[in-house]
């Protein structure tokens, strides 16, 4: 029996040692570079879908409303891009906490009426650019000193608002302070809510 002609195996080379290392390790640092890239556009997008869906909480007060003068509203209003849960609500006069309507307008205007409608705003989802008004006071059958009183201390009027978003960061926003403080969860300040 004869055997063929032995075949050897050559392994393709450029001839130069150096230069099948330069380009071995310039394919290393490539992979390198694109895992790099791969991260950052990941992080990147990330922080882009969090910006897309940030809730930023107001507090607004008015005087009037359309088709009903001489209201007075108390609100919170959310002027981010992105859904808040509001998970603590708290409403101060003079600093002292008040759990409702009618305590704020003992405290204000050392007078009660039963004209007037408020909103719950804890555990509420407020969607952006949408409101709650927490507290209407209509001037119609109320005493007009009453409307009066409220009208010139609605001003002393402080919220401070715990809001989550979707993805569940929160803050803290206090309606003496321009921007909101992050939080690692939500409590209230004081033992009393407003609402409660």
């Amino acid at each position: 029996m004869i055997e063929g002609p032995e075949i050897e195996k050559h392994r393709h080379k450029t001839g130069h040692s150096h230069v099948d290392l330069i380009l071995g390790l310039l394919a290393v640092l490539m992979s390198i570079v694109s895992i790099f890239i791969a991260v950052h556009h990941g992080q990147t997008m990330e922080k882009l879908v969090e910006a897309n869906s940030w809730p930023n909480i107001s507090y607004t007060t008015g005087n009037e409303l359309p088709g009903q003068p001489r209201t007075i509203t108390l609100a919170i209003r959310n002027t981010g891009v992105g859904p808040a849960r509001i998970d603590s609500f708290e409403v101060f006069y003079d600093d002292k906490p008040v759990r409702n309507f009618t305590e704020l307008l003992q405290s204000c205007c050392d007078a009660a009426s039963p004209n007037f409608s408020m909103s719950l705003v804890r555990n509420e989802v407020l969607p952006a650019r949408e409101e709650i008004d927490f507290a209407t006071f209509s001037a119609g059958p109320n005493k007009p000193q009453v409307w009066e009183a409220l009208d010139k201390k609605r001003f002393g009027v402080r919220v401070r608002v715990c809001y989550c978003s979707v993805f569940e960061e929160c803050w803290v926003k206090d309606s003496r302070v321009a921007r909101p403080d992050p939080v690692k969860e939500c409590a209230p300040s004081q033992a009393i809510e407003y609402g409660l």
